[in-house]
């Protein structure tokens, strides 16, 4: 019975998931769960893509900063009947919640949460903020590096600490520093793997404010 709901629900439904990466396991999940009522439909920014392998149903798509990004996937969409669109990959996801509308304008929808929610979760210095305004216990972080040695030289702040990216994930740039020599050649080295990844669309109006210095929990 319960199978039978399921399947009613799923029966013809079309979900485009973008920036698949690596990420197999995901779209096997979705495979399954639609088996033959529906179809899973796979994007990348690159053809050297190894969930490209799974389904004849890919696209590569210009990046998702670029101006034509938007455009393409509604286009792909209208044209494949899209009905349901999930990034798989972080950084798409303040890009298709600030599109979100012209999507639902076109009966697609796309599972992503508000513009407000996804700016406070990908960025951690306002993720702090965040946590410290409702009360939650967080490790004490500053968002410069004056304001990290002021800390250090007052005595709030103990060695040794994280340096790492404000805007960050799969561990790119995390490193730990145990005096203030240590932490000042890291955080430039953490500025510079900024500026050469991916990060860098999102810190790039942030210059001196795009790198974090947080005390280190021991667990």
């Amino acid at each position: 019975m319960e199978s039978d709901k399921i399947q009613h629900k799923t029966q013809g439904l079309r979900v485009l998931l973008t920036s698949v990466g690596r990420r197999s396991y995901l779209v096997k999940y979705f495979q399954t769960a639609l088996g033959d009522n529906g179809e899973v439909h796979v994007a990348n920014s690159t053809a050297v893509t190894p969930v490209f392998t799974l389904t004849n149903k890919h696209v590569i798509t210009p990046l998702i900063h670029d101006d034509a990004y938007i455009p393409f996937l509604l286009e792909y969409c209208k044209k494949n009947q899209i009905s349901v669109v999930i990034s798989l990959f972080d950084v798409d996801l303040p890009v298709l919640a600030a599109n979100k509308q012209k999507f639902s304008d076109a009966g697609i929808k796309v599972i992503v949460s508000s513009e407000a929610v996804i700016s406070t979760c990908n960025d951690k210095w306002e993720t702090y903020l965040f946590c410290k305004e409702h009360g939650f216990h967080t490790p004490k972080t500053y968002v410069s590096l004056p304001s990290a040695h002021d800390a250090v030289h007052s005595g709030e702040l103990h060695f040794p600490v994280i340096v790492k990216p404000r805007w960050g994930m799969g561990s790119i740039g995390v490193f730990e520093a145990n005096n203030e020599i240590e932490m000042d050649v890291l955080y430039t080295k953490v500025e510079d793997q900024i500026m050469s990844t991916y990060l860098k669309y999102e810190s790039a109006e942030n210059k001196g404010r795009m790198v974090l210095i947080q005390e280190k929990l021991c667990g």
